[in-house]
C-alpha cells in the first residue's frame, strides 16, 4: 500500500467550518481509484493548518491522486510513502 501525505493552508473559519471542509475532502477523495482509508484534521499548533493521511492500494493510484491533487489545489504539500509495515493495538 501507499499513502499520500498532505499539508496545506486552510481558509479562514472556526472548528466547524473546518469540519465542513475536512469532511467534503474525504468524500471526494472516497471516489478515488484504488482509496483504502483516509484521515484528515488540523494541525494541534496551527489550526490554521490541515494534515490528509490517505492510503490507497497501489503506487500508480497514490501518484496519480497527488498529481490530481497538485494540479487542482494551489498550496498543498504532498508526498507519496511506502506503507512497508504496519501496526495496530492489541
Amino acid at each position: 500500500m501507499y499513502m499520500v501525505i498532505g499539508e496545506q493552508r486552510m481558509p479562514g473559519g472556526g472548528p466547524d467550518e473546518r469540519q465542513a471542509q475536512f469532511a467534503h475532502m474525504a468524500e471526494v477523495v472516497r471516489q478515488s481509484p484504488g482509496f483504502v482509508r483516509g484521515w484528515w484534521g488540523p494541525d494541534q499548533a496551527d489550526a490554521e493548518t490541515g494534515h490528509a493521511l490517505v492510503l490507497f492500494d497501489t503506487l500508480d493510484r497514490a501518484t496519480e491522486f497527488a498529481t490530481t491533487v497538485e494540479r487542482y489545489v494551489s498550496g498543498v504539500r504532498l508526498r507519496v510513502m511506502a506503507v512497508d509495515v504496519t501496526v495496530s493495538a492489541s
